[in-house]
């Protein structure tokens, strides 16, 4: 009896499942994923853009010169002025072992962590993990616009819970911004959206031609990587910048966490779905079918891979090659 109590249970859950206008799979797929990026990427600019002190260990505090002066009061000149470049020194060593490779490090973590989790999430959901991408999508017909919808969702939720999971990670996270992304001084908020919306639309540019373009069959498989790289390249402009978003979960998670929402927090909305829309018009000039056999095979691998073929059958004599 519990048994068919049970089978029946399941069959209720499955039908109701099965009638949503949207894969279930798909979005849990994407918020956990999404979860993971963010609290891996933003972990990174975080614990790198610390330092840590000789005696009160882990700080969000960056190098206070007047600390020295003070130290250095009541000594004579000489003595004081010795005393506190001799602070100073030891102060930038400890800093600089964390925070002498901050850029690349923070741009390598946000790239390799979109490969690793594209790859692993790429056949239940497409690995999108960012609502612009999703969008892109949409607009392509890649997708329905009920499972874009779901997406989005799932991946805002995603971001903070690992912004949350963050949160709890960092000693004070009550007192740290959590990577949350802010226009930096002297960049007009131009500047930024700019950035935004050239590398964002660098982004989707390289998620259609790879993993949706039809005459890209033989990239396929590489599209995580290419996805990944394009990623880290964005990181590597925008991050002086105003911290890089091309994301707009990415940017949505720490600042709903931290309450930190500065004036211009659009531009990391605003230009991120600017970016993906510019994206699909190279995507549909690249797709219409005109001069299709000038460039499908422009360095004839599939002859090439064909006479190898023929060549390694007449040499073994046999055809399973």
């Amino acid at each position: 009896m519990a048994a068919t109590n049970e089978h029946e249970r399941s069959n209720v859950v499955s039908g109701f499942v099965n009638r949503l206008p949207f894969s279930v799979k798909a979005s849990v797929a994407e918020l956990i994923a999404t979860a993971i990026f963010v609290y891996i990427g933003t972990g990174t600019a975080t614990t790198f853009g610390s330092r840590i002190d000789p005696e009160t260990g882990y700080t969000d505090e960056s190098l206070n010169t007047t600390d020295f002066v003070e130290t250095a009061q009541g000594q004579s000149n000489v003595e004081a002025e010795v005393l506190a470049l001799g602070e100073q020194l030891t102060q930038l060593g400890q800093t600089m072992k964390v925070t002498a490779s901050w850029g690349v490090t923070t741009a390598l973590a946000f790239g390799f962590s979109i490969t690793v989790l594209a790859y692993a999430t790429s056949h239940i959901s497409g690995g999108q993990l960012n609502p612009a991408v999703t969008f892109s999508l949409a607009l392509v017909r890649s997708i329905p616009i009920s499972q874009a919808i779901a997406n989005t969702v799932a991946q805002i939720v995603g971001a903070i819970l690992g912004s949350g999971f963050l949160y709890g990670t960092i000693p004070e996270g009550n007192e740290n911004t959590l990577g949350s992304n802010i226009i930096s001084p002297g960049v007009g908020f131009g500047n930024a959206l700019l950035g935004e919306i050239v590398m964002t639309t660098v982004l989707c540019m390289v998620v259609l031609e790879t993993g949706r373009n039809k005459h890209s069959a033989i990239s396929k498989s590489f599209a995580p990587l290419a996805i990944g790289f394009a990623v880290f390249c964005a990181h590597a402009v925008l991050l002086p910048i105003d911290g890089c978003s091309i994301n707009p979960a990415r940017s949505l998670g720490p600042a709903i966490v931290t309450s930190t929402w500065p004036s211009n927090f659009w531009v990391f909305i605003v230009g991120p779905y600017i970016g993906a829309f510019c994206a699909i018009f190279p995507y549909l000039f690249f797709g219409w079918d005109f001069e299709i056999e000038k460039y499908q095979d422009p360095i004839n691998i599939r002859t090439l891979i064909g006479k190898t073929k023929n060549a390694l059958t007449s040499f073994t004599g046999s055809e399973d090659v």
